[in-house]
This record gives C-alpha cells, structure tokens and sequence, in this order.
C-alpha cells in the first residue's frame, strides 16, 4: 500500500541576495511508498500583466534545484533533509503590484509512480541587507511650470524607508480662472522589465493624504503625513527588472478631472529611520517666490515690493515688473515709463488676425507681430530701430505709445530661471526705450529750427522735448511752456503758457481795466507772432497759469518771451504786486 507523504517546509521568512540560506523539508510517510524522486526547488521570477489580455507573462529570473532522494521506497515515518541555496548578488528583491511582480518561492516535489505526486510551496521574501542612507537632504521639486497649473513639493530627502512616516508640503499656482478642489499626495510605484525596455502602470500605495483645497490661496503651503506600510519593497535597478517609486501629488478640478499631476521620484530603502529632519525642509509657495524676486531684483538694480512686484529705475526709465494673468495664462508683464514723453502719437500694439495697416518697417519678423503708427511715419521709424524691434520681439505681447511700454510673456512667476531671463529682456527694452528717446528727431516741417529751439532751450535752463517740440523753461524765475500744436502731421500753432506757482485762488478772465489793459497787450504781442488761434478765448486764466493759443508754429521760440513778459506783469496785477513797467 502507498500513501502521499505530508510535506513541511522550514525557511528564512526573508532572505538576503548574495547570500546563503538553508531549506529544511520534512516527509511524514503513513505508508512505505515508492518515489521517482525528492527534489527542492527555488524559482524567483518576474510576472506582467499583458496588456489587453488580462493575463500574466510570467519569465524566470533564477532557477534553483536540488534533488535530494532519488527512486525507492519512502518508508513509513518521517524523513528529514537540508538543502542550501545561495543566492547571485543581483537578484531582485520581491515585490507584487496590480500589474507587475516578483516573486521567490521555495517548492518541494515528491514524485510517486502511478499516483498523485506530493508537493508543497512557500513563498520567501528577497530583501537587501540594510544599507547606508545615500547622500540626502532637503529639496524642492515642482512639475512644469510656465504654461498653467504647477505644484512645488518640498521634502526633508529623496530616501524614504518602509515603516516611516512621510512628511513635506505642497503648494500650488498658476490656476487664473480654474476651481482646484483637492490636493492628494501619495507613494506610487512601478515594476521596469529592463530586458525588453517595457514599464509597467504606477501603482499608489495604501496610504493617500487628501486636502481639501477650495478655501486655500496660491501659494500657501499645505503640510501632509503618509504612513508607508512595513512591508514595502525597497527600489532596486538591476540587469533585468528594475522597481522605481515616486511621490504623486494631483491637483483635482471642481468639476472632476485633474489640473496638474507630478511625480517626485524618490528611494525607498532599509535605511535608518531619519529624525528630526522635517523642520529643515525648503519653504516653498508665498515665502519662497518672494525670496526668488528679490534676489533676481537685486541682480538687475530693482526692488521688491508688496506681494510679488518690483520697481526701480533702469536707464533712466521707471520700471515695474509684477506677475500678470493675460485670459487663463499667468505670466509676467512689465511697464517701463520713459521720462519724457515722446509727442509722437505713438502707438505700437499687437498685429491681430487680418488686421493689415500700420506703417512697414523693413523688418518682416517686427511687421508679422506689431502694428505700429504715429503722428509723422518718419518719426515712428526712427524711434523703431533695430535695437527697440529686437526689445519688443522677446516678448509675448507688447504695446507702446507716447508715455511708457507695457509688455508680457507666458512665464512662471516663481521659476527664478524664467523671472531672470524676463528681468534681462526688461532690461534691454529700457536701455533700447532710452537709446530711441534722445535720438527722436523733430517733425520734418520743422527740422531747420532745430538749432533755434536748443539755443533757447539752453538760454532759459529749460528742457527740449524734440519729437514733438515742446520746450519748457524760466523766465525772471517763472516756469513757462511752448507747445507745438499739430493739424494731422503738420505743425499748425503754438501754445503759450506762464505757470502760476503758487496757484491764484479764483483767477479766471481779467476783471479789471489793469488787468484788461495787460491781456491785450499779450494779444497784442501773439498777434506779431502770427495770430491768436481762438480770438474768442483770448487770454486763458485759470488758477495754476496763464495760456495764449498762437496761430502759427515757432520758428525761433526765443520771440515768445515777447509774449512771456506780459503774462508776468499780468500774473502780478492779480497778486496786488503791481509795479510800474510798460505793462502796469
């Protein structure tokens, strides 16, 4: 008679590889039975997930076997052997996931002739030996940034170990028009068959933190805590299979779906638990994008502001830099003022869709982008020379008129890479802006008074605004301005104005015979000049200056002191300073 012999297996729960391990396997025989054979197997494979199949590949990794009784007859009793198996230094560690695994087992076999054979399996855990964390410190990662959503993750180190607790923070941006909803952070994994350059799905691990985020502003850091289970298998990159891990933080929309998703890879190892570490991790959100402008302030002579803003004076032009949305992209945008404005009328902005005016200036890739116009088209060109083009080309968007440039670019105000570059190109707009202004030429109609205008300009202290020639000065320590008025291109009259400082409460047209007498001696005098434009309106007086209109533009600016001369007597018979003179 013959019986299938019980079987009882004793091994290591877990097993190291480079190393040797005893197999203890125990036959408990009712019978006297014949075998063919007593063998001892060790299998470690890799199994995955066909896709489409749903079905498993299963390939072998090692395979190990040792028979330990050959034919005969198993008396009645119990049997007992010992087999050693030592494992190549390279084996992988097992680990088992919904698509990918690797398995190690140890299998006996009794084969009995013409019966049913006795067998008997367990499984075994190959696991590394404890190892020297590697070199690990704080750090700060973030997904793509510059083109919507992003998350930036701060942790204490890449190097986690199974049984920890996970600690870090999350902080999010760059959502312009869009509703997050949750923030969820997890420890995902993913089996590599190296061979065949095939990867399998990341699989998250049992422990998920979730935040709600509805409340919470952009750039506020949101702290978590995950719990990685005891039996995590460690990563490993070997010649056939390879296990990597990464931390995922998703950012989930209002409405379902997902705005942003990243993956911080990270090591997972038998390393010693790391202490005290999570007070040194990296500030990110508000606090770190902050530290960013003002050091890329620093870097190019600007000062930071409230929230994320900054200002200064770069070639001689006032600039702001803050972050801007434009529809749903956040970016930087930058006005850069110029000092004097220029009186061209002019005015550069974005070329849109089949919109074919504006003045061409040679440049194909400047003309495809702007529309640019102005007063007088030779002015406008020679203002937009190569090096204010090539200024506006770096930019996303631009426009430019009289008084300052207002630019922007898709960029991420807390990518200290991008806020340089866009602080470099700012910088260059200003010195091109700088460089355009002191060279403006004077309306064509009047280029040949140039000389006579600075003459003046420098005989009464004043400054000359050449492009659209309009000179202020003193004059018997009063402040005066000549106002060229234009007719289209065309320079067509002249404004004069005294100004009163301080302002005369409550002046307004001349009340008295004096006063009387003095305007129509300035009328007198604009007459000579070439008319008054408005004879109806005559003298202006208001409480901060006195102002002529004259028929004709200037061609030496030096005759309007003619003019000057009696708004001043005029300015001081309202004051009751009258004094004798000529216009008392």
């Amino acid at each position: 008679m013959r019986s299938r012999p019980f079987i009882t297996l004793r091994l290591p729960r877990v097993v190291h590889p480079g190393e040797a391990f005893d197999v203890g396997l125990s036959l408990e025989s009712a019978a006297k039975t014949p075998i063919n054979f007593v063998r001892v197997a060790l299998r470690h494979t890799h199994e995955r997930l066909v896709p489409g199949e749903g079905s498993f590949e299963v390939r072998d990794l090692l395979l190990l076997s040792e028979e330990v009784a050959g034919e005969g007859r198993l008396g009645e009793g119990i049997h007992r052997y010992r087999v050693s198996f030592a494992l190549p230094g390279d084996l992988p560690p097992t680990f088992a996931g919904a698509f990918q695994a690797c398995r190690c087992e140890v299998r006996a076999h009794v084969s009995i002739p013409w019966w049913l054979d006795a067998r008997e399996s367990q499984e075994v855990l190959v696991r590394p030996r404890s190892a020297q964390r590697p070199e690990d410190g704080p750090f700060i990662d973030a997904s793509h940034r510059g083109r919507g959503a992003f998350v930036e993750v701060s942790l204490p180190g890449r190097t986690l170990t199974p049984g920890a607790i996970v600690t870090g923070a999350v902080a999010f941006g760059g959502l312009p028009g869009r509703y997050p909803f949750g923030l969820r952070v997890a420890l995902v994994g993913n089996g590599v068959e190296q061979v065949n350059a095939r990867g399998g799905s990341y699989e998250s691990c049992p422990n998920v933190f979730f935040q709600d985020v509805t409340g919470i502003a952009e750039g506020t850091e949101v702290p978590f805590r995950i719990s990685l289970p005891g039996d995590l298998a460690p990563s490993f990159s070997l010649r056939e299979v390879a296990l990597e891990y990464a931390l995922e933080v998703t950012i989930e929309h209002l409405a379902g779906g997902e705005l942003v998703r990243h993956r911080v890879p990270v090591i997972v190892g038998l390393f010693e638990p790391r202490t005290g570490r999570d007070g040194k991790r990296p500030r990110i959100g508000a606090d770190r994008w902050r530290a960013v402008w003002a050091r890329a302030g620093r870097r190019v002579g600007l000062s930071l502001e409230r929230g994320l803003r900054l200002r200064g004076v770069r070639a001689g032009c006032a600039v702001e830099v803050a972050s801007a949305v434009k529809g749903l992209k956040a970016g930087l945008g930058a006005t850069v003022r110029f000092a004097e404005p220029w009186g061209l009328r002019l005015d550069v902005q974005w070329r849109r869709v089949l919109e074919l005016d504006g003045l061409e200036t040679g440049d194909e890739g400047f003309d495809r982008r702007f529309r640019a116009a102005g007063r007088e088209e030779a002015q406008v060109l020679a203002v937009l020379g190569p090096a204010l083009r090539r200024a506006l080309r770096a930019f996303h968007r631009a426009d430019v008129d009289d008084r300052e440039a207002w630019v922007w670019s898709a960029a991420e105000a807390s990518d200290e890479q991008a806020l340089d570059a866009f602080l470099t190109q700012v910088n260059a707009l200003a010195q091109a802006l700088a460089e355009a202004g002191a060279a403006l030429p004077p309306p064509a109609a009047m280029a040949a008074w140039l000389p006579a205008w600075r003459r003046f300009a420098e005989e009464s202290d004043g400054a000359l605004r050449a492009g659209s020639m309009r000179l202020s000065g003193t004059l018997e320590g009063a402040r005066f301005e000549l106002e060229t008025l234009f007719k289209g291109a065309i320079p067509a009259r002249t404004r004069v104005s005294l100004r009163l400082d301080p302002p005369i409460e409550g002046a307004a047209r001349p009340r008295n015979a004096a006063e009387q007498g003095i305007a129509a001696a300035i009328l007198e005098q604009a007459a000579r000049l070439g008319g008054v434009a408005d004879a109806e309106e005559g003298v202006a007086v208001a409480p901060g200056a006195i102002a002529v209109v004259i028929g004709a533009p200037l061609a030496d600016p030096a005759a309007a002191r003619e003019v000057l001369r009696p708004m001043l007597a005029l300015a001081r018979q309202m004051r009751g300073e009258g004094r004798g003179g000529p216009y008392r």
